[in-house]
């Protein structure tokens, strides 16, 4: 029978030369894979009443979320970059809510937030990934 988890040297070497090799876009779309399985994670363990766990997993997500919200250009980016700013200091919110209340309920808004944000992202990456189409006259 063949062990069903993951050789952890080798998946952090490929997790270093995924985000080594990442453009800006791509390297958005892996801090929101990041944050989503830190709140997946941070729900079970207060699911199953695991602190340890909740406190790593939420501590984690919190950590995706403020570097995204202290990256924020406010004055070039507009309306969009205030408009993320708000979202994420609403997660940040929610997530110490989650964590005073050991209640999972206040993980669910943050976690859609992020699932749709980074399908936007992803979207993005690929339009970039693809060959521009030459125009013949």
């Amino acid at each position: 029978m063949m062990n069903s988890f993951p050789n952890t040297a080798a998946a952090s070497q490929y997790r270093q030369t995924q985000v080594l090799t990442a453009s800006g876009v791509q390297l958005i779309v892996l801090l929101y894979d990041s944050a989503i399985q830190a709140i997946e994670l941070a729900s079970d363990g207060i699911t199953r009443r695991h602190q340890s766990d909740k406190a790593r997993f939420l501590g984690r997500a919190v950590g995706i979320v403020s570097e995204l919200s202290s990256v924020l250009d406010l004055e070039r980016g507009g309306e969009i970059a205030k408009s993320l700013y708000r979202l994420y200091d609403y997660m940040l919110s929610e997530f110490t809510q989650a964590n005073l209340r050991n209640d999972a309920r206040h993980l669910v808004g943050p976690l859609r937030c992020l699932k749709e944000l980074r399908e936007a992202w992803y979207t993005v990456a690929q339009q970039q990934n693809q060959p521009m189409s030459s125009s013949r006259g």
